[in-house]
């Protein structure tokens, strides 16, 4: 017989049959955590497929299928290096971190003819389950979006006016813009020649916020608002900070104050960005794609580069009075100069299309003259010459970027550079308005309207005078370079400052004496009476044959000058001269031969002629004189009585006009050696096609 089953054996077993039902369920439980947890890992490698697919489309964006509804790099990827059998959706588009309508991960498919900068793999497959349990797990869907940061580069250029080799690369460039900041040391500058800043790092010294998903085109906003102009001191000093050089901070306020003191007191603020074709600011206008906006922010920019373009973006406009200069001009005449920086110099950070410019020099003169006798007589002289001289401007433009590289390896970046050099420019134009624009100098107001430039007169009888207004042609040039990064180069034709600066003076003389007008009320013996009264008159000698002899010297002598003069016009100064001015030298050079062959008999038989060598009758001595300008049958349209006038008007300017090249322009080019004509690009960094994943 079975013992009866006690309460407490019961309660025994149905204390197993539970832990038993628990232990069952945690298995269950244990099972069905491992079948999420391998979704989770079947999501996680369908996640890497795409990561690495898009990656791998982004590095190859020239694989896009034609309407951009694929990628071959991208598929292949996946499908062959990464074994993935599920379902794959590629695209090519553009990614911008500032797109938010429509769109959640920034992608956009492109549209006909957009170039693409991103790739799009979205990646779907089935899960099975891992214990069968339960029958079907929901398939897996994983996205990734990778762009191709553009290639960025940072780069300047500048004219050998503005140069950052030497031994005193800023007091260079100052002198360059015309600034004399002697007594200022500047010694302590020349570290920051081998170091580099961000504009990040630099905007966010002057504490200015820039958005995270800012674009290029609101960068380029940001940058060129007038609200954020900074002081020219706070600039500087925010450079030599982020460049580790903060000790130069009082060198700084030095600096700023001798060039205020010799500007007069203007405001001295910097715009950091440029918008529209016209530069203005300290960094060119940012040429790229949305996603260049973070690559130009981070990009390495030469820390002296980037103070010198502040001083200059600074001080554009503000003309520095150049009249220190001291001339010993004939005649009473006077000069007045000024030199100015126009257009600013600026760094160019950004893809194919992105600029950057010198600092392009204007120079102001005006010589004029007031009632002066020319001969010493009655003949006056009124002289007013405002002219304005282009010294020098180029730029650079990126045409090509990380397609070649050079002997080692480096990525190369590709510029073209277009200059001008030494355009003249004669017209109604005062110093107020001289530097007005940026553009040529024939866009300055008054430029194109006519000036009388001199006039020759006496007694109410206008003997010869100039109205003109006209512009000489620049010396340009174009050519191209290809760079790596931290490289320079040397571009254009370096040119002699002697010669250049004569060629244009001698193009100027040139204009002035060939175009004199011979339609004037005096007539040939009006014009030979009245020169011949005031040679006499000016003449010298301790007889009255002496002095006759003197004064047909004087003639003979102004007469080569002219020639000579007329006969160094070459081709290189007629180039100058374009189509501006007519030069009818070969016809001049005709009546100054009739003139000088006239004076050879004039002045072999001036013994014999007794009237005035011997009846000491200045009439008859002025007579003398009055015929040998008269005398000559050369082929000539101006008359002998006028040439030889026109001769003595070269004498009278030549020296000034010498003194302009010799003593003004020359100086302000030629300083430590330097010669122009000649640029120098500089490609600051480099950045080349970088993936990232951005979704």
């Amino acid at each position: 017989m079975t013992a009866p089953i006690s309460r407490a054996h019961l309660h025994q077993r149905g204390s197993m049959a539970v832990n038993m039902m628990l232990l069952l369920i945690g298995l269950v439980g244990m099972l069905g955590l491992v079948e999420v947890g391998y979704l989770y890992a079947a999501k996680r490698d369908t996640q890497k497929v795409a990561d690495l697919a898009s990656l791998a489309g982004a590095q190859a964006l020239e694989d896009c299928t034609a309407g951009n509804t694929g990628n071959t790099a991208a598929s292949g990827n996946a499908t062959t290096e990464n074994h993935f059998g599920g379902t794959l959706n590629v695209a090519c588009g553009t990614w911008s971190a500032a797109a938010t309508t429509g769109v959640t991960d920034g992608f956009s498919a492109s549209a006909a003819g957009v170039s693409p900068n991103a790739v799009r793999v979205i990646a779907t497959r089935p899960v099975t389950p891992f214990f069968a349990f339960p029958s079907t797990l929901p398939a897996v869907t994983t996205e990734a979006v990778a762009t191709s940061t553009p290639p960025v580069a940072t780069f300047s250029i500048g004219t050998t006016l503005v140069n950052v080799t030497g031994a005193a690369p800023l007091q260079q460039f100052l002198t360059g813009i015309g600034l004399n900041v002697g007594g200022t040391s500047l010694v302590g500058y020349q570290g920051l020649a081998d170091v580099y800043i961000t504009p990040s790092g630099l905007l966010q010294q002057l504490g200015i916020s820039v958005p995270t998903d800012l674009s290029a085109g609101g960068l380029n906003t940001l940058l060129s608002d007038q609200t954020n102009a900074q002081a020219l001191v706070n600039v500087l000093n925010a450079i030599v900070t982020v460049g580790g050089q903060s000790s130069l901070t009082n060198a700084n306020v030095s600096l700023v104050n001798a060039i205020d003191a010799q500007l007069g007191n203007v405001p001295l603020n910097v715009l950091l960005g440029s918008s529209g074709s016209t530069p203005s600011g300290l960094f060119a206008q940012i040429v790229g794609p949305d996603t260049a906006a973070n690559s130009a922010l981070n990009a390495n920019v030469n820390a002296l580069q980037l103070l010198e373009a502040a001083i200059g973006v600074a001080t554009t406009g503000h003309a520095v009075d150049a009249r220190s200069v001291n001339l010993n001009l004939p005649l009473g005449i006077t000069l007045n100069s000024a030199v100015s920086v126009i257009e600013p110099p600026s760094i160019g950070i950004g893809g194919v299309g992105t600029t950057a410019y010198t600092a392009q020099i204007r120079i102001f003169l005006d010589l004029t003259s007031s009632g002066s006798p020319l001969l010493g007589g009655l003949i006056d002289l009124n002289l007013n010459l405002p002219l304005t001289i282009d010294v020098a401007d180029a730029e650079a433009e990126l045409t090509s970027l990380c397609n070649t590289e050079n002997a080692s390896g480096a990525p190369q970046a590709t510029l073209s550079v277009t200059s001008s050099v030494l355009k003249m420019c004669v017209g109604n134009i005062t110093q107020a308005n001289a530097f007005s624009t940026t553009a040529s100098c024939d866009q300055i107001p008054g430029a194109n309207s006519p000036v009388q430039v001199f006039k020759l007169s006496a007694a109410g009888t206008n003997f010869a005078s100039l109205n003109t207004s006209f512009a000489t042609n620049a010396l340009t040039g174009n050519s191209s370079v290809t760079l790596a990064a931290g490289q320079t180069a040397n571009t254009g034709d370096e040119l002699n400052i002697g010669t250049s600066v004569n060629n244009l003076v001698t193009a100027l003389t040139a204009a002035l004496i060939a175009n004199a007008s011979t339609t004037t009320s005096a007539t040939p013996t009006q014009t030979a009476q009245q020169t011949a009264t005031d040679l006499w008159n000016q003449a010298t000698g301790s007889t009255d044959a002496a002095k006759l002899q003197n004064a047909l010297n004087s003639i003979q002598t102004s007469s080569t000058g002219l020639q000579g003069t007329l006969g160094s016009v070459t081709s290189n100064v007629t180039s100058l001269l374009g189509n501006t001015v007519t030069l009818n030298t070969t016809g001049l050079l005709s009546d100054v031969g009739s003139l000088i062959n006239g004076l050879t008999g004039v002045l072999s038989g001036i013994l014999g002629d007794v009237g005035c060598t011997v009846g000491n009758n200045s009439a008859a001595c002025i007579s003398v004189i009055q015929g040998a300008l008269n005398s000559g049958t050369g082929t000539g349209t101006n008359s002998n009585a006028f040439v030889g006038l026109i001769g003595f008007l070269l004498q009278a300017l030549q020296t000034p006009l010498n003194d302009v090249g010799s003593q003004i322009l020359t100086p302000l080019l030629s300083f430590t050696g330097l010669q122009i004509g000649e640029n120098t690009v500089y490609l600051q960094s480099l950045k080349c096609h970088n993936v990232q994943l951005v979704y």
